[in-house]
């Protein structure tokens, strides 16, 4: 059941709806993101982080490979594609100019629910991968 809900999230997220993936946060739901090191709390923290994501990668795709559910946790398998075409904010609040380079990584998001929404997730994925994707990374 909850596997369901990431992939409606997913999906949501590949889309660019932003709504229906805030639908499935709960109210009080904590984002860890792994990559970058930042933490968002609450539905607008989270909104804003999506709207970040979907800004900057233009047709990006977030595909759930792999499902593992055990009562209220789900740890799904992911690959992310996408193509750099928005300014890239990071998390000191400054921005990175598009690329128009094509990404694509792998990654993992441990997720858990409460009343039938997420309440908590992790994303875990390799930052220096996607960064050296982009061409940012010295060679």
């Amino acid at each position: 059941m909850n596997s369901q809900l990431v992939d409606k999230f997913f999906e949501a997220m590949s889309n660019s709806d932003v709504d229906t993936a805030m639908s499935v946060l709960h109210e009080d739901c904590v984002n860890h993101d792994m990559g970058s090191g930042q933490v968002m709390s609450g539905i607008e923290e989270n909104r804003a982080d999506m709207e970040n994501w979907t800004n900057t990668f233009s047709d990006m795709k977030v595909e759930p490979l792999n499902h593992v559910e055990s009562g209220d946790t789900v740890v799904t398998e992911m690959k992310m594609t996408g193509v750099n075409t928005g300014d890239m904010e990071m998390p000191d609040g400054s921005k990175i100019p598009a690329t128009g380079k094509r990404v694509e990584m792998q990654g993992c998001q441990v997720a858990q629910f409460q009343d039938g929404k997420m309440i908590k997730s992790s994303q875990y994925y390799n930052m220096m991968t996607m960064m050296s994707q982009l061409g940012l990374m010295p060679e």
